[in-house]
């Protein structure tokens, strides 16, 4: 479905764009290219370390790429990865976008107490914290893909027609029903499955899987922290 992904890379796109300040912001007629940056923007080492991360992740971390201040963590399991964001220009104005780019892709700003000056999950579970001048944005693991795509190499695995196999299908099949993409596949053209993903996407799902995936992105969060 080509349209669904474009709609979830334009949805995704439209958060990261909506987060960030003002292309007209003014600094300080005195500010250096760099002055106002927290001490994480000054260094040439990502955000976290490989090892810091796979703590967190449960797994090894095997790759990081990216900008030095907006890192891809990737493990060796699909879905098993997250990305971080920090910023220092205009965090007010960079989390109250992010609030209405959440609420323009139908989700609802979930507040989380006790991490830095304000913090909330948006969309799609994404993260977004404020400290001081600081904004840091973390997008979760996507840990039903994870358990899916586990779920889906047992039903490869198994004898073609045997019980075990029979069994690995109704576990895959119990794990789909929960899946936001899935609405894209209840009726209609391409464009309208993929506003119907987007839509779904955007809301909090309350399964076991969404749960660990904000615990694991506030405990990010609140590491990246303790760098500035």
């Amino acid at each position: 479905m080509k349209w669904l992904e474009f709609f979830l890379v334009l949805a995704i796109a439209c958060l990261a764009a909506c987060s960030k300040a003002p292309l007209g912001a003014v600094q300080p007629a005195d500010a250096s290219p760099t002055s106002g940056r927290s001490r994480v923007r000054d260094t040439a080492l990502p955000i976290l370390t490989k090892e810091e991360v796979a703590a967190i992740l449960g797994s090894p971390v095997t790759s990081v790429e990216g900008a030095v201040t907006d890192m891809n963590y990737k493990t060796g399991i699909i879905g098993l990865e997250t990305t971080m964001d920090v910023e220092s220009n205009d965090a007010v104005g960079a989390i109250s976008g992010a609030r209405k780019a959440t609420a323009m892709l139908g989700g609802t700003p979930e507040e989380v107490p006790n991490l830095g000056d304000e913090a909330f999950f948006g969309a799609m579970s994404i993260l977004y914290v404020r400290k001081g001048d600081t904004f840091i944005t973390i997008t979760p693991p996507n840990l039903q893909l994870v358990t899916a795509a586990s779920a889906m190499g047992k039903v490869t695995d198994a004898k073609m027609g045997s019980a075990e196999q029979a069994k690995a299908m109704q576990d895959l099949t119990s794990i789909e029903k929960t899946d936001p993409m899935m609405a894209g596949l209840k009726g209609g053209d391409d464009v309208q499955g993929a506003l119907a993903t987007v839509a779904a996407a955007s809301k909090k799902q309350g399964t076991t899987y969404e749960a660990r995936a904000r615990a694991m992105a506030m405990a990010l969060a609140a590491k990246v922290l303790t760098k500035l």
